[in-house]
């Protein structure tokens, strides 16, 4: 019984890495096989690590970056995930991580490792998925703004859950 369990719980893990890297594969995202493999097990490994669901960490990916590795936005976020060089500082140094400047972000594993934390540091800080997600796209200080003015941002967690939602409905 005990083995059945085993199996099941790779099939599963596999059915989810699967879906991962055939999102990956609808994005000009330029990578190798090889790469999207690495890629969808990181994104597994990151998201049991810090209890999130793969495919949430999917979805958000899908919304930072669309599965560029090289993008930039105009704040300066940078990567698969978007972080801020300062945000990823922290997230290292925080996660005992080597950090070698803003470059680091660039590096997908690295990305992955460090936006997996900072969405649980805002899931534990909000304690709420919505407002972690627009922590996350905000950040959290200009969210707490917000929210003393009355105001509760849901543009961004709407995007994201949305997509989540998407991605979910094609894997059972």
């Amino acid at each position: 019984m005990v083995l059945k369990a085993r199996f099941e719980t790779i099939r599963q893990e596999r059915r989810i890495k699967n879906r991962i890297h055939e999102v990956m594969r609808k994005y000009n995202s330029r990578l190798d096989k090889k790469r999207m493999r690495r890629i969808s097990n990181r994104i597994f490994s990151e998201s049991r690590k810090n209890g999130h669901d793969p495919l949430l960490l999917t979805a958000l990916i899908v919304t930072e970056s669309s599965f560029n590795q090289q993008a930039e936005s105009h704040k300066g976020a940078l990567g698969l995930m978007q972080i801020r060089p300062a945000t990823g500082s922290a997230m290292a140094t925080e996660a005992q991580m080597a950090w070698k400047g803003d470059f680091s972000l660039l590096n997908p594993d690295t990305n992955i490792a460090l936006g997996a934390l900072y969405l649980k540091k805002m899931q534990k800080r909000f304690r709420d998925l919505d407002l972690a997600l627009e922590a996350y796209n905000h950040g959290p200080s200009q969210l707490s703004r917000y929210l003393r003015q009355g105001k509760k941002p849901k543009t961004y967690s709407r995007k994201v859950m949305k997509m989540y939602s998407q991605l979910r409905s094609k894997t059972t």
